[in-house]
């Protein structure tokens, strides 16, 4: 990409979460219904009915509807009918002129409660994902070129982490690793949703624990690895995004932070998360059984934190390989969902546990693009890291150092090419500002682990079909009930 870094408007502070926590704001209620009663009668003997008014739309204009003793036209009611007997012959008349006005007054007045509602509705959800008044200005950011507008947009996705041993501390200084990175681009004009998992430990420097850019701009890392530089410059994601960008050429545009602390109470709010789980998962006194399981708040928390024990040879890299099944679980939910329900949920799920600068239009477009979006064509990578042979950086007589992970420049500018820089020309080796060859390594790395959805999705599914489930009316992506594979035999 060339061009000099432009600026976007993304505070973000990376403090230890606000006391209370809890749902927050809830889900709106719904707008009042249309008035009750029998509807004037036309002079043809039809009737004039109002459907009710959804949450999101403003009610239906009146409309003249045939008598349908199957349906009650939305409104609560059957339509008036006239009785085919008994004697009473209809009489054809003429409206009064007021039936008109009052019809016209009537559909303002309901219009107007929907527009009020609509407007209390939309301050909420953007009240709900507002960052804080107190968060740190973020000065210099990179977007995606201006002519990609409206083709492509990149957003950094983080989940801190305010868990794993670390005490909370008065002044948040051990507080707030963004301990899952996650570059996600909605290719808008593709109709594609790439996504880029790079490992928390991640070494991003290896002098003095001062990142240097291409720019000659410096940042701090406090335990040399990527998943500090947030915390340690004053809690700024921004400064996580420029890193992003010098060392991997990736421009962002959003960002979205998880309290991964809060991923229990979420997952509960919605009611447990079905999620297929690839083998026996077993360490510290949990456990979870391999198949297509519906998980709990705390369960899903374990799925998502474990690195150790059966499975989790490479640790880091092994748990990254893990969250995609979460991820995929993730969307399945929200394509079942679809754009109404997902609105409804917006204060909730974003109230205390997520914050982003995306202003609510844009978050409505990425949403409904998003549901138009096949399986097959949401795909995971990883960047390929040297794991074997690295020494622990920052060691001292007192202090074993840190374990880190060095990124394998010349297989990343290969995945960056031909996945994530389709829009703005190949990045060669040489303009990574990565620190491959500034720290001791083995030969092999790791692998980007290229990954599509619909191939997590066919997982879950085959193990829907065997049975091996314990969700109740388990049904595949394709709509199979559970068990159906054993059931043909």
């Amino acid at each position: 990409m060339s061009g000099t870094p432009r600026r976007i408007n993304t505070d973000r502070s990376l403090g230890t979460p606000s006391a209370g926590g809890g749902a927050g704001g809830g889900v709106p209620p719904k707008a009042p219904p249309p008035p009750s009663g029998p509807a004037p009668q036309e002079d043809d003997g039809q009737s004039f009915f109002r459907p009710a008014a959804s949450e999101m739309e403003p009610p239906a204009q009146p409309r003249r509807a045939e008598p349908d003793p199957g349906r009650d036209g939305g409104s609560g009611k059957e339509p008036p009918r006239h009785s085919a007997g008994g004697g009473r012959r209809k009489k054809r008349r003429r409206s009064p002129l007021w039936l008109p006005l009052a019809v016209v007054l009537g559909c303002m007045a309901l219009v107007g409660c929907g527009v009020v509602y609509a407007v209390n509705y939309v301050n909420r959800v953007q009240e709900s994902i507002r960052p804080e008044s107190d968060a740190p200005s973020i000065v210099e950011e990179i977007q995606t070129l201006e002519e990609y507008k409206g083709d492509v947009v990149n957003i950094l996705v983080c989940g801190i982490d305010y868990e794993e041993g670390r005490a909370y501390s008065n002044d948040g200084s051990n507080d707030g690793m963004t301990d899952m990175i996650l570059y996600c681009q909605f290719d808008i004009k593709g109709g594609a949703l790439r996504m880029l998992q790079i490992p928390r430990n991640t070494l991003v420097t290896t002098s003095n624990r001062t990142i240097t850019l291409s720019s000659g701009k410096t940042y701090k890392a406090s335990n040399y690895q990527i998943n500090s530089v947030a915390l340690s410059n004053g809690g700024s994601i921004a400064a996580l995004a420029e890193v992003i960008y010098d060392q991997y050429k990736l421009p962002v545009d959003y960002y979205v932070t998880i309290n991964m602390e809060a991923l229990t109470e979420v997952v509960d709010n919605f009611g447990g998360i079905e999620v297929y789980i690839p083998h026996d998962m077993e360490y510290n006194g949990s456990f979870l059984a391999k198949g297509y399981r519906n998980l709990d708040g705390a369960s899903a928390e374990f799925f998502v934190r474990n690195r150790h024990g059966q499975g989790y040879e490479n640790a880091d890299i092994d748990r990254l390989n893990m969250q995609r099944y979460f991820y995929a679980a993730l969307f399945k939910r929200a394509r079942s969902m679809g754009i109404q329900d997902i609105l409804n949920q917006m204060p909730i799920i974003f109230n205390n546990y997520i914050q982003t600068d995306i202003d609510l239009v844009t978050l409505g477009k990425l949403a409904v693009s998003f549901l138009q979006i096949d399986s097959a064509n949401i795909m995971i990578a990883q960047t390929p890291v040297f794991s074997g042979g690295v020494p622990f950086v920052g060691a001292t007589d007192s202090s074993a150092g840190y374990s880190c992970v060095v990124p394998d420049a010349g297989s990343i500018a290969e995945l960056l090419n031909t996945y994530f820089r389709t829009y703005t020309g190949p990045v060669s080796e040489e303009e990574l500002n990565l620190v491959t060859d500034d720290w001791p390594h083995g030969s092999v790395s790791t692998s980007a682990n290229i990954q599509f959805v619909g191939q997590l999705d066919k997982e879950s599914d085959d193990a829907i079909l065997e049975g091996d489930t314990d969700v109740q009316g388990a049904v595949t992506t394709d709509g199979q009930p559970a068990g159906s594979q054993n059931a043909a035999q």
